[in-house]
């Protein structure tokens, strides 16, 4: 339940970050190059959280990073607005930094929750490689137990005569 509301409110961040209009016209090719680098950054970072999360690796620490590299980066949308883009290219950039350590952590997260996974596979599958065949051989020797048992003791009893009744 917390997941799909995670879920949904990255998404919901990340089409809000898209809304904002890139103004080239203001920015030099250098700082709108940087603002795009960004944007497909926290994009592709976004995606490989959500990978991370279907692995069901625990990604909470990273939303909160891509959450304030998104911030970042609306700064600097919004500092091209206003024509300040020498310090958005510097907000743009630190925002890839950040986007990026957060694609790391989040392709190591995947790859610990999938070799978990992997190694919880392999223990069912020896755990019922060994468990099957043990459990039918101690229900056979139980069986063969209780044969004997219950045959030493029909054996056992001795038979009662009946009286002869001709009359």
């Amino acid at each position: 339940m917390v997941a799909q509301h995670r879920r949904r409110f990255l998404l919901l961040s990340a089409f809000l970050l898209f809304l904002i209009p890139l103004p080239t016209v203001s920015a030099t090719s250098y700082e709108a190059q940087i603002l795009e680098q960004a944007e497909q950054s926290i994009s592709s970072a976004f995606h490989m959280v959500l990978e991370a999360e279907d692995a069901g690796a625990n990604v909470s620490g990273l939303t909160a990073k891509l959450n304030e590299a998104a911030g970042l980066l609306v700064e600097a949308k919004i500092l091209v607005q206003n024509g300040d883009s020498r310090q958005a290219a510097d907000l743009a950039s630190h925002s890839v930094e950040i986007a990026e350590d957060v694609k790391d952590e989040a392709s190591t997260l995947k790859a610990s929750a999938l070799s978990h996974h992997d190694f919880l596979f392999k223990v069912s599958l020896v755990g019922t490689l060994v468990g099957v065949p043990a459990f039918l051989a101690l229900m056979f020797l139980l069986w063969r137990w209780f044969k004997g048992y219950y045959t030493r003791r029909i054996l056992g009893l001795k038979p009662e005569v009946a009286e002869d009744v001709d009359a």
